[in-house]
Order: C-alpha cells, then sequence, then structure tokens
C-alpha cells in the first residue's frame, strides 16, 4: 500500500528532491535520506547458515532475498524466482528472475540457489533446507530442478526463509563473516559491535513492477544497538531516533496519546516460555515441571509487564495461525496442565521432591538476557516460586551474545538454571514445534535447549511434513502439542504482539510484520506493495 503523506514540509521537500533530481521520481529514492531504528541486541552473525537468533535474522533481512516472499497476510509472492512449478510429489521446477546482481556485482545463476541449499549441511540451520532437500539439477542458468527426499507440504513458504547467497559463499572465495552478501533491496555498510548497525540502499535492485518504487525510498538505514527499553523509549521522545523496535509495553498506553508517536502492533508470531532443564534433578520430574508451569502468574505478567499487551500461552503455536489453533484448545490446555493454580502447583511440587528426595528450599537460578521485559516477568515468576517452601531462586542476567551463548549451548540441560526465552515462529505450524521440541533439534544443532525427546513427538512432525492436507496437518499438530504440553519440558508464559513506535512527522508507510525475523519488512516490500518513506524532522 501506497505510503500517507501527513507532513505538508515533508512532502515540499519530497516534491523538491524529485523536481531537482530528475530520476528520483524513477527510482523513488532521496539521495540523503536516513531512518535510524532500533535493535534491542547486537548483531552476532552475517551468515544465514549460522543465524540462531531473531536480531541478526532481522538484522540482515533486507540484504538478502530468498527465491519467494510473505507477504503481511502469510501469502507468498514471487522474489527471486519468477515461477514454482510443482511436477510430481518429489520434483519441483525453479524459474529464476533474470538480470538480478548480488551485491558484489556478480550474477545470479541457478549454480548460487544449488550451492545456498547445500551450504546449510551440517550447520546450525541445517534443519531449514535439509528437512526436505534431496539434490537439484541445473537447467541453465536460470532454471533447476528442486528434487525432494519426500513429500513436503510446507515447501513454498520453507523456500521464503532460506536467504540466498553467492556460490562463492559455498566455496570458500566469500567469507560473509566479513559482511553479508545478498541481492537484496540494501547492501552492508559497517557494523560497530555494541553500537550500530548500517545498511544502504541497492541502486541496482532488480524490482522493476508498479506497487512501488523500483528502488527504496530511503538512501541509509542506521540501527542503534540499545538493549534497555527505557533508553529506547527515551531516544525516541527526544528525536535521536525514528523508529524504535522495542518500546516498553507498560508505556504503549501514553504513547498512543502522544500526537508526535505513532504505534503500530499487531499479534506476533512468537511466545515467551520458561525452560527446563530436563537432565537435572528436579526438572528431570515431570510433576516438579508441571508444577512450576501452574504457578507462572500469566495474567499478572501480561497485566504489569506488558500494560495488558499480549495473550496467555499454554501451547506453543502461535494464534497467529488460526487454521491451526483455537482459543478453545488453549483453554483446554490451560485447565489440564498449565493454568496458574498455587494449590495444585504445590501438590505436583510435593510429589515430586518426594520421589526425588530432594532437601528444600532447592537453590536454582533463572536465567535472561537483559531485555527489561523479559527481566520483569522472571522476576515475577521467580518470586512466586520463592513464595513456596520447594525453591530458593534467583535471577542472572547476561548481554545478549553470553546469553545466546549459553542457553543454545550442548549442555544447557544439565545445568541447573531455568532459562528465560522468547521463540519466534513462522508462517507454518512445523516453526513452532520442531525447532524446540523435536528430538534432533537439541542444542547445538538447533533450540531444543531443553533437549527434550518424545518419539510419538517426533513421528507426528515427521507425519505432520508430509501431509498436504490442511485438516489432517491441524489434527497431527494438535496430537503433538498435547503431548508436549503434557510432558511440560517448558512453561509457555506469552503469546506476544510486534510492536513499534516512531516519529509521526518522520516515518510514513510503515506496517508491522508479525514476525520478528521480519520486523523491518515494510522499509521495502514491493512484491507487498509496502514501503516506507522518511521526512520531517
Amino acid at each position: 500500500m501506497p505510503p500517507v503523506t501527513t507532513s505538508r514540509r515533508r512532502l515540499l521537500r519530497w516534491v523538491g528532491a524529485a523536481s531537482v533530481a530528475g530520476l528520483a521520481g524513477c527510482t523513488g529514492g532521496d539521495d540523503d535520506s536516513e531512518l535510524v531504528a532500533t535493535l534491542g541486541a547486537d548483531v552476532s552473525t552475517y551468515d544465514p547458515t549460522l543465524a540462531n537468533d531473531t536480531t541478526s535474522r532481522k538484522a540482515f533481512d533486507l540484504v538478502y532475498d530468498a527465491l519467494v516472499a510473505i507477504d503481511f497476510e502469510g501469502t507468498v509472492r514471487p522474489a527471486l524466482a519468477t515461477s514454482l512449478d510443482q511436477r510430481d510429489d518429489l520434483t519441483w521446477r525453479i524459474s529464476l528472475r533474470e538480470g538480478v546482481s548480488f551485491h558484489d556485482g556478480t550474477d545470479l545463476t541457478a549454480a548460487d540457489v544449488k550451492a545456498t541449499f547445500e551450504r546449510y549441511e551440517g550447520t546450525p540451520r541445517e534443519s531449514d533446507v535439509f528437512l526436505w532437500y534431496d539434490g537439484a539439477t541445473i537447467r541453465d542458468d536460470h532454471t533447476l530442478d528442486l528434487s525432494l527426499a519426500e513429500p513436503y507440504a510446507p515447501l513454498e513458504r520453507s523456500l521464503g526463509g532460506v536467504p540466498i547467497v553467492p556460490e562463492a559463499a559455498a566455496t570458500g572465495e566469500l567469507d560473509l563473516s566479513d559482511g553479508p552478501v545478498g541481492t537484496g533491496p540494501y547492501a552492508f555498510d559497517t557494523h560497530e559491535p555494541d553500537r550500530l548497525f548500517r545498511l544502504t540502499r541497492n541502486d541496482d535492485y532488480w524490482y522493476d513492477g508498479d506497487a512501488a518504487p523500483a528502488t527504496p525510498p530511503i538512501e541509509t538505514l542506521t540501527f542503534r544497538i540499545i538493549v534497555e527499553q527505557s533508553s529506547q523509549l527515551a531516544a525516541l521522545q527526544s528525536g535521536d531516533i525514528d523508529l524504535a523496535n522495542n518500546p516498553p509495553t507498560d508505556a504503549v498506553t501514553d504513547l498512543r496519546e502522544d500526537d508526535a508517536i505513532t504505534v503500530s502492533d499487531r499479534l506476533a508470531g512468537g511466545f515467551e516460555m520458561l525452560v527446563y532443564p530436563l537432565a537435572t534433578p528436579p526438572f528431570s520430574n515431570r510433576d516438579v515441571r508441571e508444577g512450576i508451569s501452574r504457578l507462572l502468574p500469566r495474567e499478572e505478567i501480561i497485566s504489569s509487564v506488558y500494560g495488558g499487551v499480549g495473550r496467555p500461552a499454554y501451547a506453543p503455536i502461535s494464534p497467529l495461525l488460526e487454521e491451526y489453533t483455537s482459543e478453545s484448545f488453549l483453554q483446554e490446555m490451560a485447565d489440564e496442565y498449565m493454568r496458574y493454580d498455587p494449590e495444585r502447583a504445590r501438590e505436583l511440587l510435593a510429589s515430586g521432591f518426594a520421589d526425588l528426595d530432594i532437601s528444600v528450599p532447592y537453590e536454582t537460578t533463572i536465567v535472561t538476557n537483559e531485555t527489561g521485559d523479559r527481566v520483569r516477568w522472571a522476576q515475577l515468576v521467580r518470586d512466586e516460586l520463592n513464595r513456596t517452601d520447594f525453591f530458593d531462586v534467583s535471577l542472572e542476567q547476561f548481554e545478549w551474545n553470553t546469553y545466546i551463548e549459553r542457553v543454545l549451548a550442548g549442555d544447557s540441560h544439565r545445568s541447573d538454571a531455568m532459562m528465560a526465552l522468547g521463540w519466534s515462529g513462522g508462517w507454518d505450524p512445523d516453526s513452532y514445534l520442531r525447532p524446540l521440541f523435536y528430538g534432533g533439534q537439541a542444542t547445538p544443532s538447533c533450540c531444543n535447549a531443553a533437549h527434550y525427546a518424545n518419539e510419538e513427538v517426533d513421528r507426528l512432525l515427521d507425519e505432520a511434513l508430509t501431509t498436504y492436507d490442511t485438516a489432517e496437518r491441524r489434527a497431527l499438530y494438535e496430537q503433538a502439542q498435547r503431548q508436549v504440553v503434557a510432558d511440560a519440558p517448558v512453561g509457555f508464559v506469552r503469546f506476544g504482539t510486534r510492536i513499534e513506535a516512531f516519529r509521526s512527522d518522520v516515518v510514513d508507510g510503515f506496517r508491522t510484520y508479525p514476525l520478528d525475523s521480519g520486523e523491518f519488512t515494510a522499509i521495502y516490500a514491493p512484491w507487498a506493495g509496502t514501503y516506507t518513506t522518511v521526512g520531517g524532522g
């Protein structure tokens, strides 16, 4: 959707710039325009095969393109691929867009796509590709046949999560640790660790449609790394930044009443959770885990920490995916296993501790990063557990990269610490279950920090991937969720809401994307008819 102009001063500036530089009307670009936004943590990697954190993925999202893009409603749109033609259950023909170049000047060919797929093998993100990939046959420079190991229902959406990189990144001639190199609308400029991450417009971008300018209207994107949410808020209100990616939710009401600030929000594809180290008593005991889960004060967390924004979470699949979950199912899971119930929790804890013959109170910690909202909800959980006779809980906070290294280490399930974590899923239900609860996804392979393993859950998830019928897939995912919730490897806390706040007189056209990793999609998403402009100031 085209941007709506709200500032006459900005309109005059924009028209003036277009009249002076004739090409601006064709490219949509302003040679000196800059958007200053925030990231709540530092970027840990530029390589998509290594990025298990959403901060890195959202930072380089505009640098890379995938074969397809997923719009704001979950619809698959053409990107680097002009068509995906399913030849049979195991074969897809991919036709590539011609005339596309990487930021290093090399042309996009089918060899780059094949190399991109194959370099995922043996990496932390291996399952992004090797759940379905069995090989690729190059037909010509812009055509290849993709062979699947078995039928794979979410293939098209999965392709949208695989950024295409030059073949040289697979051969070792290009080192992505020096900087991301893609075909996207923005190219990497600089990264000053713990301070900023900057991108500049790709003036040779491939888009040639009429739903948006041919290149992004904004010349430079500067992401300031501001960990403290209160500091993000102060920077926004003072005009030091244009867009805050994670304002404190308890400040949202006041922000909505401020004419200088626009708040954009939407139900997110993610949740907060408390992960239990399953190999360590007392967390190895299922009754203890359910007991803790029934002490999670979800309503209080949403009210006092998040200002009433969000929904209690009792199972993994977000309500964003209406075809695969329902409010009635979530309430059933709450009643059976998760709803806040201190009396029932104490019964379960007493039973579990008696079986383990562990003396109380048990000293343990909750590990969290420095994000203010997460720290506050972890504090509420700590206080709730400490009100029982069973626990003596303290809190440990770490800066982002140290936190990620700790919780995704291969031995996190053997520690004596619970982990306060967030997870951002995608447009397919598998993304809410497999990375976190499939046996083969245990850290460090991916993100199953609890090292939860259940053969029946694995079987259900595998079957669901090869099932094309939506109703049948929903039934399989519901069975898998029931088993996971019953086993209680984690305590689900809250389904999130994506919130951005921006300067009303500076930012136009921005929309909230529901997935964390695509947070800045609206800056330039021509395939969705969406783009952002800046002015005023």
